[in-house]
């Protein structure tokens, strides 16, 4: 967990410090291919398990034109959300359990992408769609043990967003918000996760 939010914090500074760097030199590098590299806010929509929004997430894609409007490619990200659990009982079978808890989500989807743009030069507003596979950790921690549980499940997520590219054959900004639904189900301790719904937003830069 620690380690995520470190390169979480450590990439989007130094991402912020490459863009503000790029001096002005044709708006997008390369005409028929593009990639995103984001910051990502998560709000989740009632998964049960971790419900807290947060921050500590980031996007990766490309994707290439087989059109002047229609981009095919890929995408890997990741997420994490948390939620304190008051003290309480836990009963588990034969067993009983009084404790607080802190509980995370792990989120790491993956897979293909179609992505359509309206080219008005340097301003690109577009419509996408993601399709793939999620891998989630559930992690429980009480006192000093704890215990965990790994999912997979299919993932689908729209988006609509821009990609704006203020100087001619060089970096510009990305910004997006979407929806995500992943059908990962998993039980730790007395929780159940049925499905994993999220809604978001993406901060970050486009080659």
């Amino acid at each position: 967990m620690k380690t995520i939010q470190y390169f979480a914090k450590r990439a989007a500074a130094v991402l912020a410090i490459a863009a503000l760097a790029t001096l002005p030199t044709k708006a997008q590098v390369s005409q028929d291919t593009y990639y995103n590299i984001d910051w990502q806010f998560n709000i989740p929509l009632g998964n049960n398990f971790a419900n807290d929004a947060s921050g500590w997430g980031m996007n990766f894609e490309m994707g290439y034109y087989v059109t002047p409007e229609l981009a095919v490619g890929g995408f890997l990200s990741y997420h994490t959300n948390n939620e304190y659990i008051k003290r309480t009982t836990l009963h588990m079978g034969s067993t009983a359990l009084n404790t607080d808890q802190q509980h995370s989500l792990f989120q790491l989807p993956f897979g293909v992408l179609a992505h359509y743009r309206f080219d008005y030069g340097k301003f690109q507003p577009y419509v996408g769609m993601k399709m793939g596979a999620t891998y989630a950790k559930m992690t429980s921690d009480y006192y000093i043990f704890e215990s965990d549980k790994n999912t997979w499940g299919l993932f689908v997520s729209p988006e609509v967003g821009v990609q704006f590219y203020p100087w001619e054959g060089s970096m510009g900004f990305h910004a997006a918000l979407y929806y995500s639904l992943s059908t990962n189900q998993g039980s730790l301790m007395t929780y159940e996760l049925n499905s994993i719904n999220s809604l978001g937003f993406r901060l970050g830069i486009a080659f």
